[in-house]
């Protein structure tokens, strides 16, 4: 007997795993031998119409499988066990999986899991799996499961402060530096997206309509977003994102994501000293303590 097997719950059939990891996943979930999975999910799901249009040619479950009631001999066995895969290990494969699989050819382009639940199961049953996996996900990122339990913050973090600089009331470190290194340095002119009333209605994961308000208008027809470039990737701002870009089609703008260089702790000293900025309260203790003192 091999060293990872484990007996098919429902059938005793043996059943090889490559690893102790594999095994015992699959006696946690009790995962079933081919055969009996096979069988399971026929029974759960259905015939599909590509199966079912495989069966009407003759093949297909039972005595009209052409191989119903025969098995392998135990050199063909070996023959797929030890076949060569490092293709599978491959740049070239690597490369065309993740073409077929990526963008437009991903089947789960443009719908979020949420949305796919509701499909699937109705809005009830998706709210409920919903907070289910809310709840997953924050046992698992708590306490000793956070991979920053009991660590410093990292060097550069900080950029959610808040406050106002000049009379602009600005939400983030990046913002700040934006307008400092950026905008007054090219002499642009901007205003904030927010004070305009620029709303951008897009549709979130949940299906619910939201709005979108980015962060500058600048020179009248640049509509800009100060975002890090590790976020971007993100469902929700790759979300918003699209709703800008259409938004901006039809009034003749351009909508930029931009991630500027972090401002420096001279410069945030120097402004704060001329009393150009200005921190909120929760933020000036922490500038007292983290530049000052």
């Amino acid at each position: 007997m091999d060293k990872f097997t484990r007996a098919c719950p429902n059938c005793d059939k043996e059943i090889k795993h490559k690893s102790l990891r594999s095994l015992r996943e699959s006696e946690r979930k009790k995962c079933l031998c081919r055969s009996c999975g096979a069988k399971s999910r026929v029974e759960k799901y259905g015939i599909n119409k590509s199966f079912a249009k495989f069966a009407q040619k003759g093949h297909g479950l039972g005595n009209k499988n052409p191989f119903y009631g025969k098995t392998h001999s135990e050199e063909t066995k070996d023959k797929i066990r030890n076949r060569d895969k490092s293709f599978f290990n491959s740049k070239e494969y690597k490369e065309k999986q993740r073409i077929n699989s990526s963008g437009k050819n991903n089947p789960m382009y443009g719908i979020s899991v949420y949305q796919l639940w509701v499909s699937k199961h109705g809005t009830e049953k998706a709210d409920e799996l919903m907070e289910k996996f809310k709840e997953k996900q924050r046992i698992n990122s708590s306490g000793e499961n956070n991979p920053m339990y009991g660590k410093p913050s990292p060097q550069g973090s900080g950029n959610g402060w808040s406050g106002w600089y000049k009379d602009w009331y600005f939400r983030s470190l990046k913002e700040l530096s934006y307008v400092v290194n950026v905008l007054e340095i090219n002499k642009d002119d901007w205003k904030s997206a927010e004070t305009l009333g620029i709303k951008i209605k897009y549709t979130n994961w949940d299906g619910k309509v939201r709005n979108y308000i980015p962060d500058f208008l600048v020179n009248s027809k640049i509509l800009v977003e100060v975002k890090p470039k590790r976020l971007n990737s993100s469902i929700i701002v790759r979300t918003k994102k699209q709703a800008a870009e259409e938004f901006v089609k039809g009034i003749g703008w351009e909508y930029i994501m931009v991630d500027p260089p972090s401002i420096s702790k001279d410069q945030i000293k120097q402004l704060h000293e001329s009393g150009e900025l200005k921190f909120i309260k929760r933020y000036e203790k922490l500038y007292f303590e983290r530049y000052i003192l």
